[in-house]
């Protein structure tokens, strides 16, 4: 018989959202003379003192459990601490945090200090403050460092916030698939190094480009083909699903064709500023920065759901074109 550890609790997996797609978790501590209400404390807007934790780790975060009371024990990294030190400080204009080690002399922990009026303020300063350090420690020592899990205390509201991925589900698989087109090779190829890669700056243009293809050269190819065999395929419909889960920035443009959302909002506002680092009106991609983490991690799921709609779309063009040639 498992026993569950002390201060932990299941969740459904449905509750966690769709594979893949971050979430926030908010947990209020039930106090015997709280008087509040909890939608009160959890909504509370007065500026007060946040406690910002981020884990550090050398490889990107596994999903599945959601360790919330993380310590220095629980993360590691291939920066070390002197023996004699037990932590690091570090003083910039957002303030100043703190790097403690593990026992091994690890850095494994950072702690960081700041007055916000909610959760996501209080997080976006601890990326402000934190991970322009962290990327140059990442160029000097010439290795990796991940920022595993960022947990954000409330103590005025006795509330403690946790970002995670929701993990992925078994899926059992029919061993008899009925069409695997070859063409279609290096978009399965990028899709699953999209799924691979906990970068969502690289999961976007892992993504963009297999839309880009399936509604460009490849999707051409196709009808070129199909002209010459005299083989009508007619037009595939390829708009957005309807998914709450989408962010409710783009829940407009649910139902609207793809192309027009490829063309209007992920070409201008997204895919020059990260293939081309630096714009043609001089806007630079800072991948540590809190509105452009956000931004792409917010377009990220529309953006998948996408690509599926434009792959099942082209595997049913190349069924009708290949039975058409068979018949």
């Amino acid at each position: 018989m498992t026993k569950t550890p002390p201060h932990s609790t299941e969740i459904p997996i449905d509750r966690l959202g769709p594979p893949g797609v971050k979430g926030e978790l908010h947990v209020i501590a039930i106090m015997a003379n709280e008087k509040r209400l909890d939608e009160d404390r959890l909504h509370d807007q007065a500026e007060r003192q946040f406690k910002v934790f981020g884990q550090l780790s050398k490889n990107p975060p596994a999903t599945g459990n959601i360790k919330g009371d993380f310590g220095t024990e629980n993360g590691g990294s291939y920066l070390a601490l002197p023996d004699h030190a037990v932590m690091s400080r570090i003083r910039c204009a957002e303030g100043m945090f703190e790097i403690k080690k593990n026992s091994l002399g690890e850095k494994s922990l950072v702690e960081f200090e700041c007055r916000a009026t909610n959760t996501t303020e209080a997080r976006r300063k601890f990326q402000a403050a934190v991970l322009p350090f962290l990327d140059y420690l990442s160029y000097v020592a010439d290795c990796p460092v991940v920022v595993a899990m960022l947990r954000v205390e409330d103590p005025k509201n006795d509330r403690v916030s946790m970002e995670y991925v929701s993990p992925y589900r078994k899926t059992i698989i029919n061993p008899h698939i009925a069409n695997l087109f070859s063409e279609l090779a290096p978009v399965y190829a990028m899709y699953r190094e999209a799924k691979n890669s906990y970068s969502d700056f690289y999961r976007f243009l892992c993504y963009y480009k297999i839309l880009e293809g399936l509604l460009g050269s490849l999707r051409a190819s196709v009808f070129s083909r199909a002209r010459s065999a005299c083989i009508d395929l007619g037009r595939p419909k390829e708009t957005i699903p309807a998914f709450q889960e989408i962010a409710s920035a783009y829940q407009p443009y649910i139902g609207k064709p793809i192309k027009a959302f490829f063309d209007e909002v992920l070409t201008p506002q997204f895919r020059n500023a990260v293939a081309h680092f630096i714009t043609d009106d001089g806007a630079v991609l800072n991948m540590s920065s809190p509105e452009h983490i956000d931004r792409y991690g917010e377009v990220l799921y529309v953006l998948e759901l996408s690509v599926r709609v434009a792959i099942k779309s082209h595997e049913e063009l190349l069924s009708k074109l290949n039975a058409s040639h068979g018949a």
